[in-house]
């Protein structure tokens, strides 16, 4: 083999390798609570290859929220993608923040019992929400406070997950249960009532996207091209019914085609464009945190939130 021909096939080869190299994607973890329509853009953008086309190999930890956490501050996970669980340590001073938000605004409900006719029918009644803390716990007692309850002394929230909620509604062990959809059609169809939507009380952050202080330093290249992606899936989710309900069907396991369609109209309208709030919503979103962790020093929104991220990643 001459000289020429050699280098050539070494050349190739070189070729061959970088190639390989090229196509060979950077992992990237996230953690998510479970499948639910709030994650149904994210599933899709890994279904489709949206995160391999940018050399992300997205693997996803389904756990729950305050473990998520965790195991974002252990080295574990990239992000974790619980707004509502990262917004709270990080109101505890934990060193993370929220760099995108989808929505701004909860789809829980508060649904009760048939035979609920009024607030006062409630009083000393049990209500399921999930964590005592959490997104559903604020909203229960927000929704409560607004129709002339105490939400801490007049009723009892028990926590409980998604379909415990639903199956104690039903059986009668509480006489409310705050809810999110497809379970609130579940109950609807069942005669049970919305007692109180919580986008309507209140601005709580239902999804995003949370990373450590040092990823935003340390992995801001790689964070940047996974927020590109997952704006791309939440676009592809709101421009797109025709596609977006036949694949909740498929990915939730919901077989009624209308349920699919309700649950599709009673979010896609209110995913927030760009991931980033207005400073009068970051505040307001801080104050309702600061006073369902009983926070009495006033906590700048900068230590909660990082959007510089999502800026750059619109461009």
């Amino acid at each position: 083999m001459t000289s020429q021909r050699l280098l050539a096939h070494v050349l190739w080869a070189l070729i061959l390798v970088n190639a390989g190299q090229g196509i060979a994607a950077e992992r990237f973890n996230i953690s998510i609570v479970g499948p639910t329509l709030s994650y149904v853009p994210l599933y899709y953008a890994q279904e489709k290859g949206f995160f391999a086309q940018e050399g992300l190999d997205v693997q996803v930890l389904v756990v729950r929220g305050v473990i998520g956490v965790s195991s974002l501050m252990s080295g574990e996970i990239d992000v974790t993608c619980h707004a509502g669980s990262g917004f709270s340590a990080a109101l505890r001073g934990v060193p993370i923040k929220i760099i995108s938000v989808t929505r701004d605004r909860p789809i829980h409900e508060l649904i009760v019992a048939p035979n609920v006719n009024s607030s006062a029918e409630l009083k000393g009644k049990a209500i399921a929400v999930g964590s005592l803390d959490g997104t559903a716990a604020v909203m229960t007692r927000r929704i409560l406070q607004a129709k002339g309850l105490d939400g801490q002394k007049d009723v009892n929230l028990l926590s409980m997950d998604t379909p415990a909620r639903l199956q104690s509604l039903f059986s009668g062990r509480v006489a409310g249960a705050m809810m999110t959809p497809p379970s609130v059609y579940l109950a609807q169809d069942q005669g049970y009532k919305v007692f109180g939507r919580g986008r309507d009380y209140m601005r709580f952050l239902q999804t995003g996207v949370v990373t450590t202080d040092a990823n935003i330093k340390q992995k801001r290249e790689k964070l940047l091209r996974f927020l590109r992606v997952w704006n791309r899936g939440l676009k592809v989710y709101q421009d797109s019914p025709e596609i977006m309900i036949p694949y909740i069907q498929k990915r939730l396991g919901v077989k009624d085609a209308q349920m699919a369609r309700r649950m599709y109209d009673d979010d896609a309208p209110f995913i927030l464009s760009g991931g980033r709030l207005g400073a009068d919503a970051a505040r307001e979103i801080v104050d309702i945190g600061r006073e369902a962790l009983q926070i009495k020093e006033p906590i700048p929104t900068e230590r909660i939130f990082d959007f510089s991220l999502a800026s750059e990643a619109l461009r």
